[in-house]
């Protein structure tokens, strides 16, 4: 049966609010009961409505795709949303449906000596799911990452980002808030004006974005059309 056909009934076991505007929801697979992904795909919530068909929603999933018997999902409340309304009523202890898993935005093997990922809002999930996913099979590889948020209120995955420090050899990660408070420290604008910092005209490097159209559409531009990156060395879903 394909992946659009199957239903996965899923248990929401935990809801984790990260900030007010991020919900993370880890599912537990029930039937099936076997869930199997590859890092970089997403599934479709099917949304309920009533008597009336489900409305359908996408999701990259956020978890190592070596675990087999759920998945971790990334939300971010949109004002009047379907899903978001859907989402934050939710409890905990829901069964909830999806179908997938969809997408071919896969981890490139072999990889390059660098690997960078610039996302913003919950476009952290794809990345976090590769990181997930590979660093026993890559741990020496140089990644760096950029997270573009907001504001301060905006951050999360501080603790996940730091243990990845501490797990891989070199794995740089750093926010890039866009209206920061005037204590800040860190970096400041967007996380495309950083660019230059990869060192990726002398490094073989490997882009992943994923967040923002416009951020996509930037790096895109500056890369390829600029600086001359083969395209294929670039790799982007967009969370608009």
């Amino acid at each position: 049966m394909s992946a659009a056909r199957t239903v996965y009934h899923m248990r929401v076991t935990e809801i984790i609010d990260h900030t007010p505007g991020v919900r993370e929801l880890v599912l537990q697979a029930e039937t099936p009961q076997e869930f199997k992904f590859r890092a970089g795909q997403f599934v479709m919530l099917n949304v309920p409505q009533g008597e009336a068909k489900p409305v359908l929603r996408a999701y990259s999933i956020a978890s190592d795709d070596r675990i087999t018997n759920g998945f971790r999902l990334l939300f971010k409340y949109v004002e009047n949303g379907i899903a978001s309304t859907f989402v934050w009523s939710l409890k905990g202890g829901e069964l909830i449906n999806f179908t997938g898993p969809f997408g071919k935005v896969f981890f490139q093997e072999p990889p390059t000596e660098q690997i960078v990922f610039l996302n913003t809002g919950t476009g952290l999930s794809q990345h976090i799911c590769y990181l997930l996913s590979k660093k026993e099979q890559y741990p020496n590889l140089r990644y760096r990452m950029l997270f573009g948020v907001r504001t301060e209120k905006d951050m999360y995955y501080e603790k996940e980002m730091a243990a990845l420090e501490q797990e891989l050899k070199d794995f740089k990660f750093e926010f890039v808030l866009s209206r920061p408070q005037d204590d800040w420290k860190g970096k400041k604008g967007y996380v495309q004006n950083f660019l230059s910092e990869f060192d990726y005209k002398n490094i073989p490097t490997t882009f992943y974005l994923c967040g923002n159209g416009g951020m996509i559409k930037e790096v895109k531009h500056q890369l390829i059309e600029v600086d001359g990156i083969d395209k294929t060395r670039i790799w982007s879903e967009a969370f608009d």
